[in-house]
């Protein structure tokens, strides 16, 4: 064999072992710095998240009915009249008690005094008033000037000759407030700022008077 031939196939011997070379090194996908990168592993990490149910828990609702009771309208509610302190109406005779109307119209007395204790007043009677015999003139029918209560009797008009209900000695009696009540053994008497004065008796008789109307029971 020649030398040229031998250079010939030494030549094609070397070149073939450098292309085997740099087959080997492409598949492998190195980079040129001649790292070897393996395939790139993801590792996919799964969290697993519970999540509890929301429970939302109501609590029932309570209503407690609550009952109001109104009064009916109908309803009067009376009030019991404060007792009045019998000797700030006392007069000069012994068991005489002598007193006003606030508004004055009226002038009215208890007397327990004698064999029949009476509670009566003077002051304008109303017109509806009925006529009743006159002052020692018994035959002859006046308009009264006196309404009075005695013990069992019932309340009625009176024709007096003298004013009996004031006090003797001319002195002007104190008024009895509304709302409250002179008490004498078995006689109340007190004043009512719309009704008027009212006299009665344990017994259950009595009377109501005002210059417009009146009641005797």
């Amino acid at each position: 064999m020649t030398y040229t031939v031998r250079a010939v196939l030494l030549f094609a011997a070397v070149a073939m072992v450098a292309g085997v070379a740099g087959c080997a090194r492409s598949v492998d996908g190195s980079p040129e710095t001649g790292a070897v990168a393996g395939p790139a592993t993801t590792s996919a990490t799964t969290s697993a998240v519970t999540t509890a149910p929301k429970t939302t828990t109501t609590a029932p609702r309570s209503t407690t009915g609550s009952t109001t009771t109104s009064a009916s309208p109908s309803t009067i509610t009376t009030s019991t009249p404060t007792p009045a302190d019998p000797q700030a109406f006392a007069g000069s005779a012994a068991g005489s008690y002598y007193f006003t109307t606030p508004s004055t119209k009226f002038h009215c007395a208890i007397l327990t005094g004698g064999d029949l204790p009476t509670a009566g007043c003077h002051g304008p009677m109303p017109a509806s008033a009925p006529k009743v015999p006159g002052a020692g003139a018994s035959g002859t029918a006046v308009t009264p000037n006196a309404i009075e209560v005695t013990g069992s009797r019932p309340g009625q008009f009176a024709s007096a000759g003298d004013p009996r209900f004031y006090p003797l000695d001319g002195s002007a009696a104190p008024a009895l407030s509304y709302g409250r009540a002179l008490q004498v053994n078995d006689l109340t008497c007190l004043v009512d700022e719309a009704a008027g004065v009212t006299c009665r008796s344990d017994a259950g008789h009595g009377f109501t008077l005002s210059d417009s109307a009146f009641r005797v029971w």
